[in-house]
């Protein structure tokens, strides 16, 4: 079996600090060495001198939505609706394409119109396109008269084509479309719980019944499945954290009943706060009150009016809150992960990189936390724990070369031209070496 033999590398393993001078031994799809200093090579194996670049585990997005592409400045109902499903679903392709050329070797959905992210996880596991492992998510679950099912949106849904959402009603409604959701091959099933994170001005409800969250997580369990939660409220985070929900998608107001609340359920958070800072950049220079309708239609989302206005403050408090709120979250242990609303006009796909140079420069997490948030718990979240997110003997081969050190600035992984070797399963996708 062929093997590849990395010498001189910086390790910058998932879990521990640099380490120099490291030599790291590819054979087939996994990883059959790490050591300090150097390790003998056969006649046909190919060896390279990384010379101190980084060696590192392939990054997870935990929280991607595949087919999105400038949502905000498309005209569309509802999210899921900006396109056929055809012409979605080739934008999902290269958006998961471009992805793994930006060092994300694993990706979990976010809420998808169709069965788009289990087509495109099958095409990809099949060599039919590239992309990363894709832990597939589902439609977006919500109640009837919740934050996304009000105004103008509710004539288009009697037609019956809801795009990325589907509603529900009772305990029993959820289970249901769980299990539809499952059976259309999804790994990881979205509710929307709450108001907030741009969807509508925060007021602090839970949109959903405690006994209907209850309800889809027994049903994702029972079947293996993992349950996500956009929950955005103090009172939302709690009912998740109470539910036993895998992923607590925003959490911008999370406050320390919160934190505890998470802490003993074990949930995963992804705080996704390069969507709202680049947001808040955007509205913040206008006056709200005042805008044209015309000037509207140049803004992310179009806000407008006193209810605009409302909403914008309102973010700035969420974005305030999570900016204070996520050291403390990290110092106590709690499980975060990284992933956004790329494809969003604010946060276009490929500026993947700038949410992890937000939680290093501005918000004053350590570099090898986020590394860390980014690597071994993605891998975790998805299940993979045991097989990836770390650089280990054993595991699967998802491994990047980079030109730098990110953990002396983490800003080496928003330029793909630092990335010198992207491996996944100890197969090449992007070769660059020497």
């Amino acid at each position: 079996m062929d093997r590849i033999v990395f010498r001189n590398a910086n390790l910058v393993d998932g879990e521990s600090p640099a380490q120099p001078g490291c030599s790291v031994v590819v054979e087939g799809a996994r990883i059959a060495q790490v050591t300090p200093g150097e390790v003998p090579a056969g006649p046909e194996d190919r060896v390279v001198d990384l010379g101190g670049r980084s060696l590192m585990p392939g990054m997870c997005s935990s929280h991607f939505h595949t087919t999105y592409r400038a949502v905000g400045a498309t005209p569309a109902p509802s999210l899921g609706l900006e396109a056929p499903i055809p012409i979605l679903t080739l934008f999902a392709a290269q958006n998961l394409e471009l992805l793994l050329r930006h060092g994300f070797t694993s990706a979990a959905g976010s809420s998808v119109p169709g069965a788009i992210d289990a087509s495109l996880r099958d095409a990809i596991e099949q060599g039919i396109i590239p992309g990363p492992r894709l832990y597939a998510g589902s439609r977006e679950l919500i109640a009837t008269g919740d934050a996304a099912d009000v105004g103008l949106r509710t004539w288009f849904y009697e037609l019956g084509n809801l795009g990325s959402l589907a509603l529900a009603d009772g305990p029993m409604g959820f289970r249901n479309l769980v299990r539809q959701e499952i059976q259309r091959g999804s790994d990881i099933i979205k509710l929307n719980v709450s108001t907030g994170h741009a969807v509508s001005v925060s007021d602090g409800r839970c949109t959903i019944e405690p006994d209907e969250l209850r309800a889809a997580v027994s049903a994702a369990h029972r079947r293996g499945r993992k349950i996500r939660c956009h929950a955005s409220s103090r009172e939302s985070i709690l009912e998740c954290a109470r539910a036993g929900v895998d992923v607590i998608d925003h959490a911008d107001q999370i406050d320390q009943p919160g934190l505890e609340a998470v802490l003993k359920s074990g949930s995963f958070v992804t705080p996704t706060m390069l969507f709202s800072q680049k947001l808040l950049e955007a509205l913040e220079n206008y006056d709200l009150r005042e805008i044209s309708a015309a000037d509207a239609q140049q803004l992310p989302f179009q806000p407008s009016g006193e209810g605009g206005e409302l909403m914008v403050r309102r973010m700035r408090e969420d974005f305030d809150n999570m900016a204070a709120m996520l050291p403390e979250l990290n110092r106590a242990g709690v499980r975060l992960l990284v992933g956004d609303d790329f494809g969003t006009q604010p946060i276009p796909h490929g500026t993947y990189g700038q949410e992890l140079e937000l939680y290093v420069k501005q918000i004053g997490i350590p570099a090898l936390d986020v590394i860390r948030w980014a690597t071994r718990n993605g891998a975790e979240m998805t299940g993979r724990g045991d097989e990836l997110g770390t650089v280990s003997e054993g595991k699967l081969a998802d491994l990047l070369v980079v030109e730098g050190d990110p953990l002396q600035d983490i800003a080496c992984l928003s330029n793909p031209s630092n990335l010198k070797a992207i491996l996944k399963d100890g197969q090449f996708f992007k070769d660059e070496l020497d």
